[in-house]
């Protein structure tokens, strides 16, 4: 019997690889696009030839996906009371490391099995979330980031004594270098594609906050002054991997190119004065 999978092949092949289509968010048809919760069965062993039926086992791939369902579980971060997010790791969750935040690139994948789940809820609060933390205001050493620039990662603070939750959000001040997040916005601008496609709702997609903030993230990538623009706008020693590499504000190539330009160009006009 053929069934309707949650997700159609042919969104699956745009996560793939494929080019993904323009974001228009408004003209999904809802009825062909519906999230389905399937339980996985195992079959049941073939007899032997003395007609005498082996036990049922679960198969290993099952026993691979409810391991991977269990682990997924477990790393949901609650925030008063409702699903947000997956922690970065559960085996290594130290602080310091930030294996303990909810990373916008790194819960995508996370987002994707919830979808195909039927568990739909926890993508859309972390949409709301992540937009949400996107209109913080936003520094890097000193530095204003741009507006539309979204989180890299965020976590949930408890305080046990005001009994109160609050939501800590990284715009790069503890990555590795202290990078700012250039691609968070566009996993975002994704995951709000996905979450429609395979719930068939619009509604999300099309609320004024939801369409401020695309509007954002597109301005901050395609104006025309760089002065905050993440991918030229460098920390202190943002290039570093294990050792400390000096670059600040613009990375020498960029500054390289203009100032050849110019150069060349005071030639030209010295040449014909």
């Amino acid at each position: 019997m053929d069934r309707q999978s949650s997700c159609d092949s042919s969104f699956l092949s745009e996560l793939s690889g494929g080019s993904l289509p323009p974001i228009s968010l408004r003209n999904v048809d809802n009825s062909s696009h519906r999230v389905e919760h399937q339980e996985h069965l195992s079959s049941p062993g073939r007899q032997s030839g003395l007609n005498t039926p082996r036990p049922q086992t679960v198969s290993e791939p099952n026993l691979l996906v409810a391991e991977a369902r269990e682990a997924l579980n477990r790393s949901l971060v609650y925030f008063r009371g409702k699903p947000v997010g997956t922690i970065a790791a559960l085996e290594n969750a130290e602080e310091k490391l930030n294996y303990d935040q909810v990373f916008v690139r790194d819960f995508v994948p996370s987002a994707l099995a919830f979808l195909m789940d039927g568990r739909p809820e926890i993508v859309k609060n972390f949409i709301l979330k992540i937009l949400r933390l996107q209109s913080w205001e936003k520094k890097i050493d000193r530095f204003q980031l741009g507006e539309g620039v979204m989180p890299a990662s965020f976590k949930v603070r408890h305080d046990p004594v005001r009994k109160h939750e609050t939501l800590v959000a990284d715009f790069g001040e503890t990555a590795i270098g202290r990078v700012a997040p250039v691609d968070s916005g566009f996993w975002w601008i994704i995951l709000l594609r996905a979450y429609t496609k395979c719930t068939g709702d619009t509604s999300l997609a099309e609320l004024p906050e939801c369409q401020k903030g695309m509007r954002l993230i597109l301005s901050l990538c395609l104006s025309e002054g760089f002065e905050t623009f993440p991918t030229l706008l460098c920390a202190d020693g943002c290039c570093m991997i294990d050792r400390r590499m000096v670059s600040f504000s613009w990375y020498i190539s960029h500054c390289f190119t203009p100032a050849a330009f110019c150069t060349s160009l005071a030639e030209t006009l010295v040449h014909y004065l």
